[in-house]
């Protein structure tokens, strides 16, 4: 199984040092995967730049990006991604009976508010490269803006990119015992 050495601060230079604390920033510290991809920090760098943008300063609330990101790691049975935004969900205020939805994967017998599923329906069209139907992306950009739904997309494919990451070098789960089941 392939696998890159996951970087602590420790083992880099200083201006790697530098990018390592700039990306820590707003978050949590730095999973597997910023530490597989610190490897090559100019683009860990660059990696992380879109990242906080699409987390802590986008347009999008933070209830419907979380709920892309989730939705993007259900449809490409991605559990580090799930793992790592469940509390951030949480904290962003997506209900947990959509979470379970999304979870248990049917957005066709879905009960939620129409913007959560119209989300949900974004993350499954970025995943599987297919055009967003005219009903979901006009729902979409009267209910959070044009930029809005560029934001979610942008995030949507930015996950489906960590994942391929994630998924290349065999990066850790954060919670190894208790995989989601998709």
């Amino acid at each position: 199984m392939a696998s890159l050495p996951l970087i602590e601060r420790s083992d880099l230079d200083a201006q790697g040092q530098q990018i390592y604390d700039t990306l820590i920033g707003p978050r949590d510290g730095l999973s597997g995967m910023y530490r597989t991809l610190m490897n090559h920090p100019i683009l860990a760098q660059h990696v992380g730049q879109l990242g906080t943008y699409v987390r802590y300063e986008s347009r999008l609330a933070g209830d419907l990006g979380e709920l892309g990101i989730l939705a993007t790691a259900r449809e490409l049975g991605a559990p580090f991604i799930w793992e790592k935004h469940l509390r951030p969900a949480e904290r962003a205020g997506l209900p947990e009976s959509v979470v379970e939805q999304v979870l248990t994967g049917d957005l066709a017998t879905a009960d939620m508010e129409p913007r959560y599923r119209y989300t949900w329906q974004v993350a499954q069209d970025v995943v599987r490269q297919r055009s967003i139907a005219r009903k979901t992306q006009d729902a979409l950009i009267h209910d959070i803006g044009i930029e809005g739904l560029l934001d979610l997309v942008v995030a949507c494919g930015m996950y489906r990119m960590i994942s391929t990451v994630v998924f290349s070098f065999d990066v850790p789960r954060p919670d190894p015992d208790t995989p989601p089941e998709f």
